[in-house]
């Protein structure tokens, strides 16, 4: 999955460096990337139930990922759009829920089909705002600067290992710090602090191994 997602991203196999890109024509290559992914799915055939559910995976990962890189990075850097942003994060919320909706679908029929056109209509639309009321009002001297920042998160949250240094440069905090610990580290935690139970048969075993000794 990583190497689609480096794929539909523009990112380069390596970890390490990040490079300074105009974070308006990376955020226009993702929404091509995406726009792609939904005309594969429409030219696939009503039969083809298992590709149609991968490219489904990947539509998926990527605007997911995505929409953290906007919402984190970019529309707080965005100028005099206050009302657009709201409507954006709006957006993100009901495209979230759409996407449930499409998991919940067991069988790739026809019902399926139309929840998958209705989210490529709502990104759409969501698309056109955001490359013509939004992203122009980025601060036209911080572009490179806010794309390096987005890249080096995308690393990030693809799982990569990036070193520190260079997330320090870039301004981005490591997930541990913006979120606390991950919901699977506290569960191992926990698990750890508890002792476990001694069995009858283990208790019973040692009973016997005394008393041979004895």
């Amino acid at each position: 999955m990583n190497t689609i997602l480096n794929a539909i991203f523009g990112l380069s196999s390596e970890s390490g460096e990040a490079a300074h890109a105009d974070i308006i024509e990376m955020l226009k290559a993702d929404h091509r990337s995406v726009s792609d992914l939904f005309a594969r799915y429409e030219s696939l055939p009503a039969s083809a139930t298992r590709e149609k559910r991968k490219i489904l995976r990947e539509i998926f990962a990527a605007l997911e990922i995505h929409t953290k890189l906007e919402e984190e990075l970019v529309y707080p850097e965005i100028e005099g759009a206050h009302e657009y942003v709201l409507e954006a994060r709006e957006e993100h919320h009901v495209i979230d829920l759409i996407i449930k909706e499409i998991k919940k679908v067991r069988a790739m029929n026809e019902k399926a089909d139309a929840k998958v056109k209705v989210l490529k209509e709502m990104i759409e639309h969501h698309v056109k705002e955001e490359e013509w009321e939004m992203l122009p009002r980025l601060p036209k001297d911080e572009l490179e600067e806010i794309g390096a920042k987005v890249k080096v998160r995308k690393e990030e949250l693809l799982g990569k290992e990036f070193p520190e240094k260079h997330m320090e440069r870039a301004g981005v905090q490591p997930v541990e710090e913006m979120y606390g610990a991950s919901e699977s580290g506290e569960r191992t935690a926990a698990k750890a602090d508890v002792q476990q139970p001694v069995t009858k048969k283990s208790k019973s075993k040692r009973s016997r191994k005394n008393n041979s000794a004895a």
